[in-house]
């Protein structure tokens, strides 16, 4: 054991000489710590593992929209002016968290200045469509032709036209009615769509 001589008041004024008895001890200033540590402490590997960073799957930048037809497939006659011209029936993904309502376009890509149907204020909740029908509180915008509301494929005889139903999912509301233009309405969807699903379908018509 160590021992250390301290100095002590003997009367006040003066201090005591120091007890001769201590005169060899030596304090030594190395600690008993380092006494048995392996030289190569330092270099010692740390030991604890950490997990690997973790990855996602690929996202596509659009999912698939279901239809009466495959994606990229012919579109029955029943939805273009050959048949009843009726809006097909949909199914969709559920919109991503924060969308505040659904939109619906169908757009002729060999024709795209031809508005052939653009519906929106469908609920965000839903996943799916009727066909030939209008949800209650959607609205839709005027149509090539004029007219409110769905009109379908007619290319013109001999051609094969390709179209695209593009389902929108929006960040706010268009705040827009039934009737508005459907080139406003395409403007309006285009500014708040936060993501989108797709189909696409083609169609011809015999030659005259």
């Amino acid at each position: 054991m160590l021992v250390f001589a301290a100095g002590c008041r003997n009367d006040g004024r003066t201090l005591r000489d120091p007890d001769p008895r201590f005169d060899d001890v030596s304090i030594s200033t190395s600690s008993s710590i380092d006494e048995g540590v392996d030289p190569g402490f330092d270099t010692i590997e740390p030991t604890e593992t950490f997990p690997p960073e973790e990855t996602f799957p690929p996202i596509d930048e659009t999912d698939l929209v279901t239809a009466p037809w495959a994606d990229g497939e012919a579109i029955d006659a029943h939805y273009t002016c050959e048949g009843s011209n009726v809006a097909p029936s949909l199914s969709w993904a559920a919109a991503p968290l924060g969308t505040a309502e659904i939109a619906i376009t169908l757009e002729d890509l060999d024709a795209p200045t031809f508005v052939h149907w653009i519906i929106a204020g469908i609920s965000p909740d839903a996943v799916a469509l009727d066909e030939d029908t209008v949800p209650i509180g959607a609205y839709e915008a005027t149509n090539g032709l004029g007219d409110l509301g769905y009109t379908g494929p007619c290319p013109a005889a001999g051609e094969e036209h390709l179209y695209l139903i593009t389902v929108h999912y929006l960040g706010v509301p268009s705040g827009l009615l039934d009737g508005v233009p459907g080139a406003e309405l395409f403007a309006s969807i285009a500014t708040a769509e936060v993501a989108t699903a797709e189909v696409t379908g083609t169609f011809s018509r015999a030659g005259g």
